[in-house]
């Protein structure tokens, strides 16, 4: 048994925030902190701290509403949005630097032409987090 005190959930989409954030709960049994994180992924060739209003009003929509589900567990919950190039690289740094002990991330099945290429940021995790990873993986439609 993982005795998780410090949780990431990486929040992709506000689709996912409730799910993610009920399982991260459920592995934490209640005890311990939830980081509830958003990763803003920013082209190569564009600056980190170029003003995007619309994804930083969209990262906080989601955050919202996985702590509204958090707040019904007895753990604590901090927020954070991170800019960054790559969201598996971002979300690596940030299990490390915060000390994570699990992380809960969603995986969705279509795959754009960049995660063709590089893999997925789940598949980057998996393989490089310093920590236990808990993936959750919807049914594929048929």
């Amino acid at each position: 048994m993982i005795k998780a005190k410090r949780i990431l959930v990486g929040l992709k989409t506000l689709e996912l925030a409730v799910s993610l954030t009920d399982l991260a709960c459920r592995a934490g049994a209640h005890k311990g902190t939830l980081l509830l994180l958003h990763v803003i992924e920013i082209p190569d060739v564009t600056p980190l701290d170029v003003g995007l209003p619309i994804l930083e009003t969209k990262a906080q929509k989601i955050l919202r509403a996985a702590e509204r589900v958090a707040k019904r567990s007895r753990m604590k919950v901090e927020k954070q949005v991170l800019r960054a190039h790559w969201a598996g690289t971002a979300l690596v740094e940030a299990m490390k630097d915060e000390k994570i002990d699990l992380a809960v991330l969603g995986y969705h099945h279509g795959r754009s032409f960049g995660e063709f290429l590089l893999g997925t940021t789940a598949q980057y995790v998996a393989r490089h987090a310093p920590c236990h990873v808990l993936l959750s993986i919807p049914k594929r439609s048929r």
